[in-house]
């Protein structure tokens, strides 16, 4: 397999992995993003402009995470917010990364969070090996 197929292949099952996350949880969408704001992968139905809203939630990260710790050094979990028809939640997934989950009231979200911690293993897991062949 040449080394292009092979970041295909990795960026391919990232996608799956969030594509599955949506799948599971019937989210309205689902973002991965670096915390410095740019887009990674998505899968979301929103008609919004995506790396725009990326940057906006890797500040919002940022933020809460300096809120932490100044908080006594509490390290920061997700951010959950709840806007009119919808939920947004952003979980760190490693010092570099983000996901962004959108939630809406046939979401069933207790089936995704369960097993956030694994899913993004998972994303993480095949993101440093893509970044290990950069």
């Amino acid at each position: 397999m040449s080394e292009e197929s092979s970041e295909q292949q990795k960026s391919s099952d990232i996608q799956q992995i969030i594509d599955e996350i949506k799948k599971k949880a019937n989210l309205k969408g689902v973002l991965f993003s670096y915390k410095e704001g740019s887009l990674i992968t998505e899968n979301l139905d929103t008609p919004l402009d995506k790396s725009v809203f990326s940057s906006m939630c890797a500040s919002v990260l940022e933020s809460a995470s300096s809120l932490g710790k100044s908080s006594g050094g509490l390290k920061l979990k997700k951010i959950i917010t709840e806007l009119e028809s919808q939920v947004i939640i952003i979980i760190e997934c490693s010092y570099e990364t983000f996901l962004v989950l959108f939630v809406n009231e046939n979401s069933e979200t207790k089936k995704i969070l369960n097993d956030i911690d694994l899913y993004i293993r998972k994303i993480i897991l095949i993101y440093e090996q893509r970044k290990k062949k950069k």
